[in-house]
């Protein structure tokens, strides 16, 4: 029982497309998810998205009777898992890369410090393995591994290159690569990357500070003032469609009354269809500022990513507690009893 589970997983797992499977499966390598078979794991993924693919389409039909639908929603909850769960791993992946760059220097300068030493590249790489290190001396062990298993020196400093998401630490491996390559002075090239990356570190927190009044003021407009305009002019135009209500009840055609125009009629635009497009306005305007956040922060909109839950509900939350609250003020009011 035991044997056959696995190869079922992994056979459920080739249901995904091949592309969809290698980026997820790059994704867990630079998040650092240990496991001997990436296949069980994708295969258990796969079967969760089908999961949650049915129930979506269960409640949808539950919820709007309607089969059409539920059909249509199926194929959508699977890749929205797809989605998030990749979106999940690639934050975890952004955050080895960040814990990387940070000891990057460290590790350069000792590898440095041993070729000076006298030892050769090979040895001082394996000489500079240190638990300090965190998420690279995972990278370097298995690098290390590799190399003395036979493989060659610089093909390990390549694979280990493509085992994360850091830009800093991919460039860096390459050039060193290209310097053993090239017979270069390459406790020089270590020392003069290390500086670099701790010049470049310096220079994204220059960056941050600057677009940091930038990144305040997007983020008062979209998920604070913005909800709050959406909510008070909802709730007027529901005051507008309970003033039609009440004409038509009466016989009389809402009418603006002024001069020429004193024919036209108010549309007839119902308030919870207001609701649903503001509601929708919401959501686009703070996921889309949460993006333009990850830009200015980091240059990468994925990054922004992670703020796009706490930015959707923070809005919404404003936006129907200020039509709540415009609610109570009036309530008092027959025209907001009516509402």
């Amino acid at each position: 029982m035991e044997q056959t589970r696995p190869r079922g997983i992994n056979r459920l797992g080739m249901l995904l497309p091949r592309k969809l499977t290698l980026a997820l499966e790059e994704s867990m390598i630079g998040a650092q998810v240990q496991t001997a078979d990436f296949g069980n794991l994708i295969g258990g993924l796969v079967l969760f998205f089908f999961i949650v693919a049915g129930l979506s389409g269960g409640l949808t039909f539950v919820f709007l009777h309607n089969l059409l639908y539920a059909i249509a929603v199926v194929p959508a909850g699977f890749f929205v898992a797809y989605l998030v769960v990749r979106s999940i791993y690639l934050f975890l992946a952004d955050a080895v890369a960040t814990q990387i760059e940070k000891v990057l220097p460290d590790m350069l300068m000792l590898m440095a410090a041993n070729l000076r030493a006298g030892m050769i590249p090979e040895s001082s790489f394996l000489a500079s393995i240190k638990p300090e290190f965190g998420k690279l001396n995972l990278l370097l062990s298995h690098a290390a591994i590799e190399v003395q298993s036979g493989k060659d020196f610089k093909d390990a400093l390549s694979e280990m290159a493509s085992r994360t998401t850091s830009k800093f630490f991919k460039d860096t491996m390459r050039i060193i690569g290209e310097a053993i390559r090239s017979g270069a002075e390459l406790h020089l090239i270590l020392e003069n990357l290390a500086s670099n990356v701790l010049q470049n570190e310096t220079i994204r927190n220059d960056m941050k500070a600057q677009v940091r009044s930038y990144s305040l003021f997007i983020f008062l407009a979209s998920c604070i003032a913005a909800p709050l305009l959406y909510g008070v002019s909802s709730f007027l135009i529901s005051i507008l469609d309970s003033i039609g209500s009440l004409s038509s009840a009466a016989g009389q055609v809402p009418s603006t009354g002024i001069g020429l125009f004193s024919s036209f009629s108010l549309p007839n635009i119902p308030a919870t269809l207001v609701i649903m497009i503001a509601t929708i306005n919401v959501i686009i305007t703070t996921t889309a500022s949460a993006l333009l956040q990850g830009v200015l922060n980091t240059g990468n909109a994925k990054d922004g990513l992670k703020s796009i839950p706490i930015f959707v509900l923070l809005g919404l939350g404003i936006f129907f507690a200020v039509r709540l609250g415009v609610a109570s003020f009036f309530a008092s009011s027959s025209l907001g009893g009516s509402i």
